[in-house]
């Protein structure tokens, strides 16, 4: 997108009442949106939803012969709170002499019709898609592998493997991707094509509308990055990273829009005797701690996130190593002390470091650095963000 720009308006006497704004945006993420976690938590507390998990113990034999008469509480109640960021405006005046000799063409639905397919509607998605690809970096879940037609089945079957390994009812599945990689699919050899010749017209039908019963979407290119600027309207980030692919439970997201609301105003003399149109709109889209694995992405360069790690001193030889972070279910965070910082790549197989205590506590000999990285145990030793401190140790 290019910053906004006033041009005349047109005033042509013949000019169609009716837009022709070419390819309108539609919804792309409409399951998320209207997803059925969407609707079920708002904020609480100013900005904060608490979103409530719970766990249980599992069964026991039965006791056929005897009963103790204790019973215990075998279920805990957690809230995962999350803070509401995207409240957003937008206003617009029209001249009542506009909409006049623009024959009709300048109206507030006209202009409200635009803004919302070409401004509104595509800025929520984009921010969706940018979220789920940063949900499935952080988790773990974000795979850099280069696709292509020969591949791009067999990847999709280890996708879907580790999502049904997760125990994520493949029929839940969204797959949005980009309309390169839904070319690549619609190459691969292994995709089944129909012709139907009942009407006497040989019909080949080559779309992939589903693929192992997981619903196919085409996303613009543009539309799914991994960093947007939304400082007015919404912008590619010269940082970002192409996303290819998204595998989505919606269960695993929640999509509040928790305010939207628009009203218009008469003619005023504080208004000039102009129209003034007013919209808000207040929403954002948040991953479940505890299905984070449903959220999957191919991304050409996936992102090592950075852990803040301190070391204070403990008692002899001992350190106190502390992050900024807490593992989701299906994470850990592991250590290495060294004499320097280790390098550390996204997806890098930690499995020979050892897990950082509960309490930070570990002992020292003669390293002076330690790295901490934040791994995901459900592909193994995973590495998703890392980070490093100079030691300083008890003495």
């Amino acid at each position: 997108m290019q910053n906004f720009n006033q041009t005349p308006l047109n005033y042509a006497v013949d000019y169609a009442r009716e837009l022709a704004n070419a390819y309108p945006y539609l919804s792309y993420f409409s399951e998320i949106w209207a997803g059925p976690n969407s609707q079920k938590y708002k904020p609480v507390n100013g900005k904060t939803v608490m979103i409530p998990s719970m766990t249980t113990s599992g069964a026991r034999v039965v006791n056929r012969d005897s009963i103790d008469g204790t019973f215990n509480r075998n279920f805990n109640n957690e809230y995962q709170p999350v803070t509401m960021e995207m409240d957003r405006e937008w206003d617009t005046l029209v001249d009542p002499m506009d909409i006049q000799e623009s024959n009709q063409v300048v109206t507030i639905a006209n202009i409200t019709k635009t803004f919302n397919e070409f401004e509104k509607v595509p800025e929520m998605d984009v921010y969706v898609a940018s979220h789920l690809a940063n949900f499935a970096q952080t988790f773990g879940t974000a795979d850099a592998t280069v696709l292509d037609k020969d591949n791009i089945l067999s990847t999709w079957d280890g996708y879907l493997a580790y999502m049904v390994n997760q125990r994520i009812n493949r029929d839940r599945l969204v797959a949005y991707m980009t309309p390169d990689i839904y070319k690549l699919l619609k190459e691969a050899a292994g995709i089944t094509r129909f012709i139907d010749a009942g009407t006497g017209i040989r019909n080949v039908d080559r779309n992939v509308g589903k693929l192992d019963g997981v619903v196919i979407k085409e996303v613009p290119s543009d539309m799914m990055k991994t960093i947007y600027d939304f400082t007015n309207g919404w912008n590619v980030d010269t940082s970002a990273k192409q996303i290819n692919l998204l595998l989505v439970d919606p269960m695993a997201i929640i999509a509040p829009i928790v305010y939207e609301t628009s009203m218009i105003s008469a003619p005023t003399a504080q208004t000039k005797g102009k129209w003034l149109y007013y919209e808000r709109y207040y929403y954002d889209v948040f991953a479940l701690n505890k299905r984070r694995c449903g959220v999957l992405a191919n991304i050409s360069e996936p992102v090592l996130g950075t852990l803040n790690v301190t070391s204070v001193a403990g008692t002899a030889n001992e350190t106190v190593l502390s992050v900024d972070v807490k593992p989701f279910l299906g994470q850990k965070l592991v250590y290495q002390l060294n004499s320097a910082d280790p390098s550390v790549t996204y997806g890098q197989d930690l499995s020979s470091w050892k897990d950082l205590p509960a309490n930070g506590t570990v002992t020292v000999d003669s390293q002076t650095n330690a790295t901490v990285a934040l791994i995901n145990t459900t592909k193994g030793a995973f590495a998703v963000a890392a980070g490093n401190a100079t030691i300083v140790k008890g003495s």
